[in-house]
């Protein structure tokens, strides 16, 4: 019988939350030589994994016509790097996780005849993954319901990276701030406004652990300290999900692979989705989450302190832990999926 070849090329650039699924799948599976074709906006994020990578040129698409040629450009000396690299490594699969950074290496795939798969984070589907999933062999989404997703589509949700889960004994209620680089700055200067909404005698049973940018560290360290609060302060942090599975509500944008994390663990949340965010999918992705998971949605641009202190307040006197209300509908594994197209 023939060998089947056992190389995969995993396409993700941009954000975390295009890489993460695609390291989740690299993390699950040890039987396949998985290869990551980035871009260098994830290449630090990447070498905290030990897995085989290599930049590819890419751009978003241009509607300025002055700006064509430099697209144009940029997305043919992707295309070359990845003609190369299908030509050296010969994958029998290219997956795709969403962004302007697959688009090279899709094309490149259609060049060779490989078998090309798109996963979409979101519950709108994004501008480039509707473009190519018209190219690809099948598309998986992460929201049964993904507008704009093809009808034949698979629901195979978003793979969460394994971990070790370590239980941390705690005497207060664990708050847990973390916003990725497009929520940290906004969460420093609205923390602050709702808890001094909170009485004193409630601040005491919470410890605040949260996510912040450098630049604002100190300054909001001097006003926790001025409040009266326990609390931790983190730039980065490296063992996220153990902070999410020892929290007791997590305050959070809405990125679909953050989402995935806390549904993971079962948890409380307060979504703010980030109010610019393309075509307003981080809004979507609350809505669908909202549907199995216990968590309020707060629109930034309109903060109501009151109402937020209120239901914090009350989160924070519960004794219970709250649980996804409705059964979770059933989803085919991204792994397995990617295992059925190989054979």
């Amino acid at each position: 019988m023939q060998k089947i070849n056992n190389k995969v090329f995993l396409v993700a650039g941009g954000t975390g939350g295009h890489l993460f699924p695609a390291v989740a799948i690299a993390q699950r599976d040890k039987t396949k030589e998985y290869i990551f074709l980035i871009d260098s906006r994830v290449e630090k994020i990447i070498q905290k994994f030990n897995f085989k990578y290599f930049l590819i040129s890419s751009s978003r698409l241009e509607k300025n016509f002055l700006k064509i040629p430099f697209f144009l450009f940029k997305i043919l000396t992707g295309f070359l790097q990845s003609i190369s690299l299908i030509y050296k490594f010969k994958p029998t699969l290219i997956v795709g996780f969403g962004g302007y950074t697959s688009i090279p290496t899709i094309l490149a795939a259609k060049f060779f005849n490989i078998k090309t798969l798109i996963h979409e984070q979101n519950a709108l589907m994004g501008r480039t993954n509707r473009i190519l999933s018209k190219l690809c062999y099948a598309t998986a989404i992460s929201f049964k319901t993904t507008q704009f997703a093809k009808i034949n589509s698979y629901f195979t949700g978003i793979p969460v990276r394994p971990f070790k889960k370590k239980k941390v004994k705690k005497n207060k209620k664990k708050i847990l701030i973390v916003g990725g680089s497009q929520g940290a700055k906004i969460f420093s200067k609205i923390i602050p406004k709702i808890l001094l909404q909170i009485p004193q005698n409630i601040k005491k049973k919470i410890i605040i652990i949260q996510q912040v940018r450098l630049e604002d560290k100190k300054s909001l360290h001097l006003t926790y300290k001025r409040m009266k609060v326990d609390f931790v302060l983190e730039s980065f942090f490296t063992d996220l999900q153990n902070q999410i599975y020892n929290s007791d509500l997590v305050f959070a944008r809405c990125g679909s692979s953050t989402l995935a994390e806390i549904n993971d663990c079962s948890k409380s949340s307060f979504l703010f989705p980030l109010p610019n965010s393309m075509d307003n999918h981080q809004y979507m992705n609350a809505l669908e989450f909202k549907k199995y998971n216990d968590c309020e949605i707060f629109d930034e641009t309109n903060i109501d302190y009151s109402d937020i202190s209120n239901k914090l307040e009350k989160e924070i006197k519960k004794s219970k832990k709250r649980i996804i209300k409705i059964k979770r509908e059933k989803k085919i594994s991204l792994n397995d999926l990617i295992n059925d197209i190989i054979k």
